[in-house]
């Protein structure tokens, strides 16, 4: 029996240091830090195959830009019928504490076979000319003053500032430039061991109404979900996934 003991605490000893071992994403280092600079000379930090989506993350001593990227037409229409939210957790507790929901989602979702034919329509400048008219507003959250704001693109809070922008090898580009004292705190200086949580999500679930805008056979398969095993090969909502990261200091 004691022996069985020992394995039981040496195994949840190994657990427990290998999962607070985690090795995290380096942000780096950005000294024309911007919301206007899409870091285009930057290579995204990690690459998510499930919503062929890229994460991209840098700063300087006082903001981190966070930049989302795809080029998936799939995963744009569930964007633009569910949302974007990213969240942020300064401690790296995967901890929902800090949100920024942009684009919101729309009223009326797209189905898939519509969403095709409408963003069929637009080339890269006239899709950056979409994306300025058809969102315009973001909201902010911060869970620890209960704060939730609603803000408008065109008079953006300096603490907090959000880009959407299509060029011709980009599809849908999400730029996101907070200030780390919003993060951490006023007394926030650049250290050595800042650990901060992030995740991507949608904002919203789809819902049966939601589901009105799918096909028959779309609406079966979701239904048939609870029996299959595996991905939702038609599941609207991004798969959500916390990722903790370093953040830079200059050279």
């Amino acid at each position: 029996m004691r022996t069985v003991i020992q394995f039981i605490l040496f195994g949840l000893f190994i657990l427990s240091t290998s999962c607070s071992s985690l090795p995290a994403l380096q942000s780096s280092w950005n000294s024309n830090s911007s919301i206007q600079n899409s870091l285009d000379n930057v290579e995204a930090n990690i690459f998510f195959p499930e919503d062929e989506m890229t994460l991209k993350l840098s700063n300087d001593k006082d903001y981190l830009d966070i930049i989302v990227a795809t080029n998936s037409p799939a995963t744009l229409n569930k964007i633009y019928n569910l949302g974007l939210s990213v969240w942020l957790d300064p401690d790296g507790s995967n901890k929902k504490v800090i949100g920024i929901n942009f684009p919101l989602h729309i009223d009326k979702p797209y189905s898939r076979s519509e969403f095709r034919n409408y963003i069929s329509r637009f080339d890269s400048n006239q899709l950056q000319e979409e994306y300025f008219d058809r969102f315009q507003k973001y909201e902010f959250e911060d869970i620890r003053l209960r704060e939730n704001m609603s803000v408008s693109t065109l008079d953006q809070d300096e603490n907090c500032q959000v880009r959407l922008s299509s060029t011709n090898q980009i599809l849908f580009s999400y730029h996101i430039r907070i200030s780390l004292e919003k993060i951490r705190g006023a007394e926030f200086a650049l250290g050595n061991k800042e650990k901060i949580g992030i995740s991507i999500f949608s904002t919203e679930l789809a819902t049966e109404a939601y589901r009105s805008s799918l096909s028959s056979r779309e609406v079966i398969n979701k239904r048939l979900k609870t029996l299959m095993a595996g991905d939702d090969p038609n599941r609207q909502e991004l798969i959500e996934k916390w990722t903790n990261f370093s953040l830079a200091k200059e050279n």
